[in-house]
């Protein structure tokens, strides 16, 4: 853009949103934008969408950014996960499919919209399938607008005031562009008596490697998340989980680490809660609650912003909600990994 300024609040909030969400930050290498990402399978790793339990699970989240108690930003995300065909696969395998859906929208400048779906395989590699190795791909079709109307430039100012009909003398007035992303990822697993594990990278936006600044400015960009869960028992009760996510796109990254605590007094009903905290390296401290009842998870995370180089950042906030619903309660062959807490699942 050339000759831009901030001209008055609700311009500045505008393009300093802009600036972060097309790359200015390097927190955007997560993808996308939710702090709890231990509980969204699909956004981290195409083959997690049979890592669960039972046979169908349905995930929502929904984020609220904002600036001077200005609602500046919305993130929305559903997704469907289910284990189809159990009947014809060898009994130690898992072979699943996943359907997510995304929306994000900035003010009324900038608007994405995804919608993705892939499968997964998951191969047992002992007799017991303790330890399971699994392989995922995932295509999401993706849809954005950038509106350049909707913001205010300093020639559009007059002797008396904002004259909306003065030009704005940009090129382009409205982007709307729309593709194809291929995404791929790979995890293994290793659950327990009293202790369970995984790690594993996936590849989003495979097919958008390019040196195109231009292009790159309304694409994603190749994207690596490298994650990694761990969760131990501390009695029959109790359990801790410690995790961490590092993401690399475009020559930026963000790192985050999470650990939380789950309290089950009722463990043949799963009923109990977590607590726990997600720190995002010179970004943000999360401190989250999840409210387990059987077969449905509630959520709630604030996100307390604390990078020393944002100087709108004691202004600025954010909120998480999210809830998960599972079909069918565990049988007794699985009822060990229904123990572990969240380990990514």
């Amino acid at each position: 853009m050339k000759n831009l300024r901030i001209c008055c609040i609700p311009a500045g909030i505008s393009l300093l949103l802009l600036w972060m969400v097309m790359g200015a930050s390097p927190v955007q290498a997560q993808l996308p934008v939710f702090t709890q990402f231990s509980q969204n399978q699909l956004n981290l790793n195409p083959s997690m969408a049979g890592y669960f339990d039972e046979d169908i699970k349905v995930n929502a989240l929904y984020r609220s950014q904002s600036y001077s108690k200005l609602v500046t930003s919305t993130f929305s995300n559903a997704s469907f996960q289910m284990r189809p065909i159990i009947h014809f696969i060898p009994e130690n395998d898992v072979f699943a499919l996943g359907v997510n859906a995304y929306s994000h929208n900035t003010l009324s400048v900038y608007s994405h919209q995804a919608l993705s779906a892939g499968l997964s395989y998951s191969k047992g590699l002992n007799y017991d399938a303790s330890q399971s190795l699994a392989i995922g791909f995932q295509g999401r079709y993706n849809s954005k607008r950038i509106d350049y109307t909707q913001l205010l430039f300093p020639n559009q100012f007059d002797i008396i005031g904002y004259t909306p009909q003065l030009p704005n003398n940009e090129p382009i007035q409205v982007i709307n562009t729309n593709f194809i992303d291929l995404n791929a990822g790979m995890h293994y697993s290793f659950i327990g008596e009293n202790e369970s594990f995984t790690a594993g990278f996936s590849l989003y936006n495979v097919n958008q490697i390019s040196e195109d600044k231009q292009k790159l400015a309304s694409r994603d960009g190749f994207t690596v998340n490298y994650h990694m869960g761990y969760s131990k028992f501390l009695s029959d009760y109790t359990q801790v989980f410690l995790g961490g996510l590092h993401s690399v796109r475009n020559k930026q990254n963000a790192t985050s680490i999470i650990g939380a605590f789950e309290f089950l007094p009722d463990y043949t009903k799963f009923i109990g809660f977590d607590i726990g905290t997600v720190y995002v390296l010179n970004n943000s401290i999360s401190p989250f609650v999840n409210l387990n009842m059987n077969l449905f998870r509630a959520s709630f995370t604030y996100n307390i912003p604390i990078s020393p180089n944002i100087s709108y950042v004691q202004n600025a906030n954010a909120f998480e909600v999210g809830l998960q619903v599972l079909f069918t309660r565990p049988s007794s062959d699985n009822t060990l990994a229904k123990r572990h807490m969240s380990c990514f699942k």
